[in-house]
């Protein structure tokens, strides 16, 4: 399979270009400008790819309040368009989730007391970990405040209200386990990022993470460029595209030992993301949507929605008595049968478990 698969991704190439900022992975100073994006109607911007380690970002990055407004402008866009029921299956299926992580941790004989999440969204996955590991104190970090009293409100976690980017000194030494599960493709400076986690961890603690394949994830905006030559959509702001080979050997330098490191899900590669020039599978021209009118429009529109734990977690496999039955509904659930080494960045998602030095 993996030989079949060598032969799929295609390359992606632009005009080599000096930068605007260096390139957050190895500070290197020259690029190929792979796309124009419109971050909603906040900033207009490039998608370079590095020319020494393949890395791709957005060019000039985002500022903390270019980021706090866009992702508070798409959080209620979510919010807006799922009704009750999809939020309530979105946060059992992360729920299971947290359960199949954490017993893949158990039957590695890691036993977590102290968690740091970057980014939870709705807190469940930690839920379910917790639904492992009883004892575990959980430490969950966000810009959006709306997510934070969200995970104070429904989990009763211990909250910061911050950026990644940004050291906590309270933090340092604290966690032996931090978990960033769709954040990393999110975050301003992800050489201060890692970092910072470098720092939170204890001696010997773990790095989990997922993050979207990079080559597969910017290939929208790369076809979108070459088959119109306008500016796509950045309405989530994913600024960075990591190649697969590449953020291995960036977290090896920063102090981290792989334990596990996959892709998983290519049915999209399969479909043609990463690959195929088809205008399907463009990312729409920009519209520039208008970041601060949706903002507005959350008192009006936005409803209470019900979303009680003990009625989002009563589910007849969700046995507190018998978790044996839990755990074996949510690896039916969510098993990874086809695994991929991440760096034919093939696949929909990277899977990372890195252990500090």
């Amino acid at each position: 399979m993996e030989n079949l698969l060598r032969l799929i991704p295609a390359d992606i190439r632009g005009d080599l270009i000096e930068r605007e900022e260096t390139c957050r992975v190895c500070n290197e100073k020259t690029g190929e400008q792979i796309a124009v994006v419109d971050y909603w109607d906040i900033k207009t911007s490039r998608l370079i790819k590095c020319s020494n380690c393949n890395h791709i970002q957005l060019d000039p990055m985002l500022t903390d309040s270019e980021t706090s407004k866009g992702c508070n402008a798409f959080y209620i866009e979510q919010l807006l368009g799922s009704g009750n029921e999809e939020e309530r299956i979105n946060f059992v299926r992360n729920f299971r989730r947290g359960v199949v992580f954490g017993y893949s941790l158990k039957r590695k004989k890691i036993s977590p007391h102290s968690v740091l999440e970057l980014g939870p969204g709705s807190g469940y996955f930690c839920a379910g970990l917790k639904f492992v590991f009883p004892d575990i104190e959980i430490t969950v970090l966000d810009i959006n405040i709306n997510v934070i009293n969200f995970n104070k409100e429904h989990h009763n976690y211990k909250i910061i209200h911050d950026i990644p980017d940004y050291l906590i000194p309270e933090c340092i030494n604290r966690f032996d386990l931090v978990i960033a599960r769709d954040i990393i493709e999110h975050v301003s400076d992800i050489s201060k990022v890692i970092k910072n986690v470098n720092k939170y961890l204890t001696p010997n603690g773990y790095f989990h993470f997922i993050t979207p394949n990079g080559h597969e994830d910017v290939w929208k905006h790369y076809l979108t460029s070459k088959l119109t030559d306008s500016p796509s959509e950045l309405l989530i702001n994913h600024v960075n595209y990591y190649d697969g080979k590449g953020l291995k050997k960036f977290l090896v330098q920063e102090g981290f030992i792989p334990v596990k490191y996959y892709t998983y899900k290519i049915k999209t590669t399969l479909r043609g993301s990463g690959w195929k020039k088809n205008q399907k599978l463009m990312s729409p021209v920009s519209m520039r949507k208008n970041a601060d009118l949706l903002i507005k429009r959350q008192d009006m529109e936005m409803s209470d929605i019900e979303l009680k734990k003990e009625k989002i977690l009563d589910k007849w496999y969700i046995q507190n008595k018998a978790k044996w039955i839990t755990y074996l509904f949510s690896i039916y659930q969510h098993i990874s049968i086809f695994r991929i080494n991440p760096e034919l960045n093939i696949g929909h998602e990277i899977y990372g478990l890195f252990k500090k030095k």
